[in-house]
């Protein structure tokens, strides 16, 4: 057989491309598809998802609760501590109105009533004493807003 010359492999090559095998070709249509029309728009979709997460200054907020304070001292240097309040008594911290229980003993909080000044434990809704029912942290209105970011550069003036 004799050797082609390089004129002849170049003219062979160039019908393939210029008269190609049609069926194979419609055989590779749907790979066509994927590769030239859905590659690149789902390549687009996740590169603006990417600057949107990159470029958003929405801060993220959580819900925090409030944690116990020192109650305040009287004249006397006892601890003052104000009415229907849970609180210590043997740590001096009130708590929030939720609580019931210390964080550093786990003994049950106080309350004083604000009706006659009898103590009772915070789990009872019921004054014995006058008998004024009370809900500690029923209408509860105050959040506390925990911060986790920093403040966007430039300060908060800068839109």
């Amino acid at each position: 057989m004799p050797e082609k010359d390089a004129w002849t492999t170049f003219l062979d090559f160039l019908s393939t491309i210029i008269t190609p095998n049609w069926e194979e070709l419609i055989g590779l249509l749907p790979l066509f598809v994927l590769i030239g029309l859905v590659g690149p728009v789902l390549t687009l979709l996740m590169l603006y998802q990417l600057r949107v997460r990159l470029t958003s200054r929405h801060g993220r907020v959580q819900l925090a609760e409030p944690e116990p304070t020192p109650a305040p001292l009287g004249e006397d240097g006892l601890p003052n501590v104000p009415a229907n309040v849970p609180y210590c008594s043997r740590h001096g911290l009130v708590y929030p109105l939720s609580a019931r229980s210390c964080e550093l003993d786990r003994e049950e909080l106080s309350v004083r009533c604000p009706i006659d000044d009898t103590v009772r434990v915070a789990s009872q809704q019921l004054c014995r004493a006058c008998g004024t029912k009370y809900v500690l942290g029923a209408s509860r209105t105050a959040v506390m807003v925990r911060r986790t970011g920093r403040p966007p550069a430039g300060g908060a003036a800068a839109a």
